[in-house]
């Protein structure tokens, strides 16, 4: 977690921005991290502040088996605040597209775009070359069991990329300003926090990270972010995540 520097007193409240939040998950346009159409892979949360504005940017870096290959790879921006160019939560400009195929050969299979390739030896994540890894032992190493015996899944895959390759699925600074104000400052930017269970009702205003958050941008105090909850936003806690 990193903590940036404090602002002066607020126009808004923590009551706000949790009427906010909460309308959002009601309409399905907050973060569901088993949303049975997206297979999680990584999360990333930056709240910004001053004594006017807010906004809070949560990032869910995905694979939809609905766009398949690399149209199925996003980095999808769901947008909350007071200040922001659009209706608070996701639109069409929100998706971040990630990858592509390298010179040599398609990274996913041709006709369904779903497993790796199996001659595929790179792939370019944000313009950059990496090495795709066909050794299964890799992959139990992290935690990630692979279904079948003789494929490797996209969703299976990107997993296999974090942590190394966090900096390249999360937004940059650019595309995050993009989104809001770019003189907003930053007062939080967490990898790690307890989610709340969206599939199953709960809303942010019952969740102990959104509370703590939204007093953080009501006050600027940054002291008053203290979870007592286990971070739970990893892929791995989210099993029903891309199973429709």
């Amino acid at each position: 977690m990193k903590r940036f520097g404090l602002s002066k007193k607020r126009e808004y409240s923590e009551k706000e921005i949790l009427e906010q939040l909460d309308k959002c998950a009601q309409e399905f346009m907050f973060p569901m991290l088993d949303n049975g159409h997206v297979y999680p892979i990584h999360s990333k949360l930056n709240a910004y502040r001053d004594e006017k504005r807010w906004a809070l940017i949560i990032e869910v870096i995905g694979f939809s088996y609905r766009g398949g290959g690399h149209d199925g790879i996003s980095n999808c921006l769901h947008i909350y605040g007071n200040c922001i160019n659009m209706m608070p939560g996701i639109d069409n400009s929100s998706f971040l597209y990630l990858t592509d195929d390298s010179a040599e050969y398609l990274t996913f299979d041709e006709e369904y775009s779903e497993f790796l390739n199996p001659k595929a030896k790179t792939m370019l994540l944000r313009g950059k070359e990496l090495s795709i890894n066909h050794n299964r032992e890799f992959y139990s190493n992290k935690g990630i069991d692979l279904v079948e015996e003789n494929r490797i899944f996209v969703w299976e895959f990107m997993r296999g990329l974090v942590p190394e390759w966090n900096n390249e699925l999360e937004a940059t600074e650019q595309e995050l300003n993009a989104k809001i104000p770019v003189d907003l400052p930053k007062i939080l930017e967490l990898t790690e926090w307890f989610h709340p269970d969206c599939a199953g009702m709960e809303l942010p205003s019952q969740n102990e990270t959104f509370v703590q958050i939204a007093r953080v941008l009501e006050t600027g105090k940054t002291e008053f972010y203290r979870p007592t909850k286990k971070p739970n936003n990893h892929w791995s806690n989210w099993p029903n995540g891309g199973n429709l």
